[in-house]
């Protein structure tokens, strides 16, 4: 190997420089930055030649590196979602490949007090994937996507950079296993496990945290953790639930697998708009009236509102469809006829690759493992909550009065959040929403930057309109940055054992953002 005297001459400088500097993590450290030379030749010298690392030049201290060359990379093209109000300026990007490799970059993150993100698949709601502090490291789990599956216990090893829809593909093909994981095929595993994970299958298996059995980890010293419920069992707990990012960084889970459905039975019913506020309350009547509906964990129904229609959507799990008719013909009992009616019956991978974002008219399942699919960008906006009891008459006026004075793409996804979810005690993990019967998912997206501010100020009246009704609480994998309170809406009774766990294990916030445990 050549030798390289200003490679040598850097590493000495970080040796002594780390000598006369703390570990505590220092907001305004990171401003005094003149280039991130130390952090280069520590990273060049801990991992191999073969990792990918980018220092994007929109960073300033990058523009002033004396041993690399910045490259002209846009760091919006590592997030899906673009509806962020941060700008991004990372100092380096590190596309690991091992747990060693992740390892290695939070032990020079240590030494040099850098902040440190991990980004699994780019879907967080604010981009708090790519951080919210400038100058900080982006551990890129793109490269650890295994998917490993061992049908003889039922469980699967994949990678947090493993996206929705390769994983139900390649699990269905091992005896029709698979998670109950969320619809959209680009989400990655990493952040959504963490969370929670809810998906269309969360009344009949839970939620995706509920289903993990072990995961590996580096902590922010940099050392490798097995975690599981005899091994750091306090770690096992925050990380089914408590959100990513927070605690440690997490490099593969072990998943419990359950059995597709036989068969996938859909209804869906669209209305106009006039009938909003009818088709709702059926909606609500059957959430909330056991003794009516009596739902079993094999029925899904939710809600689709937007400025112009509304939709209801029944799903079925399973060969029988008696229940299904059932709830169809109750649905539909004392409403107007709808404008238009759908039936389909579809196996398991076929109705994942119908939700999931990429579908088309050449229906072939195998597109789920992406090849050769653009990575989708959008400008987007989302608020949440959770809901135990029905929306009053005058809410619903002033919603639809709200819906009906803007003008663009805003949606309200109504989902069950009852059944075999809410028989989990509540203290078994750390999410904490499992007594409410439904949530609100408050969407909207836009084409024009210049409409960003009139469409997120038209969201937060829509949004408004029902938050008194609700219970004020949301899911922390859809995050929003106007949250003020975030500690008690997302994690309720379980953000003073949340706020313990994060002082055991990162108390001097290596793993920080903006909305991260406090």
């Amino acid at each position: 190997m050549k030798f390289d005297s200003k490679l040598f001459f850097v590493l000495f400088l970080s040796f002594l420089h780390t000598a006369t500097t703390t570990a505590n993590y220092r907001v305004n450290y990171r401003f005094t930055r003149q280039n991130n030379d130390y952090l280069y030749a520590c990273l060049s010298s801990s991992l191999p030649s073969s990792v990918r690392m980018i220092y994007p030049c929109r960073t300033p201290t990058n523009q002033n590196g004396h041993m690399y060359t910045c490259n002209p990379f846009d760091i919006r093209n590592l997030a899906s979602i673009r509806g962020s109000r941060i700008s991004h300026s990372p100092a380096v990007i590190v596309y690991v490949t091992t747990s060693h490799d992740v390892q290695n970059v939070i032990k020079c993150a240590a030494k040099l007090d850098y902040v440190v993100n991990a980004l699994s698949g780019g879907h967080s709601y604010e981009g708090y994937s790519l951080g919210s502090v400038p100058n900080n490291i982006i551990i890129n789990f793109e490269k650890m996507n295994n998917i490993h599956v061992n049908v003889h216990d039922k469980t699967a090893i994949i990678g947090p950079g493993a996206r929705n829809g390769p994983s139900y593909y390649t699990l269905y093909q091992y005896d029709n296993y698979t998670i109950p994981a969320g619809s959209c095929a680009w989400v990655g595993i990493g952040g959504q496990a963490l969370g929670g994970g809810y998906g269309l299958l969360a009344r009949l298996h839970g939620l995706l945290s509920d289903h993990i059995l072990e995961m590996k980890a580096v902590n922010a010293q940099g050392d490798a953790l097995t975690i599981n419920a005899t091994h750091e069992p306090e770690l096992f707990w925050a990380l089914r639930g408590g959100g990513g990012g927070s605690f440690v960084i997490v490099t593969q889970f072990k998943f419990r697998l359950v059995k597709s459905p036989p068969l996938v039975t859909e209804f869906t019913a669209i209305w106009d708009s006039n009938a909003t506020k009818v088709v709702t309350k059926r909606y609500q009547l059957l959430m909330f009236n056991t003794t009516l509906s009596n739902f079993s964990n094999n029925l899904y129904l939710q809600m689709w509102i937007s400025k112009t229609q509304i939709s209801i959507h029944i799903i079925h799990y399973g060969i029988e469809t008696e229940e299904f008719n059932r709830t169809v013909s109750l649905m539909l009992a004392t409403l107007p006829s709808p404008n238009s009616t759908v039936i389909s019956q579809r196996d398991w991978l076929s109705f994942v690759y119908s939700i999931s974002g990429i579908a088309d008219t050449q229906r072939d399942n195998r597109k789920l493992l992406l090849h050769n699919i653009t990575y989708p960008t959008y400008e987007f906006k989302a608020k949440h909550l959770y809901f135990n009891k029905p929306i009053n008459d005058h809410s619903m006026d002033l919603l639809n009065r709200h819906l009906a004075l803007g003008n663009g793409r805003i949606g309200l996804l109504f989902t069950p959040w009852d059944g075999y979810l809410s028989t989990i005690p509540i203290d078994e993990t750390a999410f904490p929403h499992r007594h409410y019967k439904f949530s609100i998912q408050f969407m909207v997206d836009w084409d024009d930057i210049r409409e960003e501010q009139r469409q997120m100020d038209w969201l937060e009246r829509v949004y408004l309109s029902l938050y008194n009704d609700s219970t004020k609480h949301s899911y922390v994998n859809y995050i929003d940055r106007d949250v003020s309170n975030w500690m008690e809406v997302y994690f309720s009774s379980h953000k003073q054992r949340l706020s313990r766990i994060k002082q055991m294990y990162d108390k001097n916030n290596r793993f920080y953002f903006e909305k991260s445990i406090v």
